[in-house]
């Protein structure tokens, strides 16, 4: 990371919202905001056995009360556990 900068991405939320939400578009994908994509990713945190100081730990969120309203639970267990891109992508090292 570039010295003076506090950014680890040079785009904006506004640039990444508007990207998906054309991406959406081009996909004919209707119901499906960039939004929801924080709760779909807590959710299987959540399924996958995290508890939940680790799952706040990532979401940022400081209290279960804000975080419980992330959390849409359809099955337990790890379903990704084969897919060999899981560990790079929750990897905090």
């Amino acid at each position: 990371m570039p010295k003076g900068k506090s950014e680890i991405f040079p785009y904006s939320t506004d640039a990444i919202s508007a990207n998906f939400t054309r991406a959406c578009k081009l996909l004919d994908i209707d119901d499906l905001r960039f939004h929801d994509l924080r709760h779909e990713g807590i959710s299987r945190l959540f399924e996958m056995g995290w508890n939940i100081p680790h799952v706040a730990a990532v979401s940022g969120h400081r209290s279960w009360v804000s975080l419980k309203r992330y959390t849409h639970i359809r099955e337990t267990g790890d379903k990704y556990a084969s897919w060999h891109g899981l560990q790079l992508a929750i990897n905090t090292k």
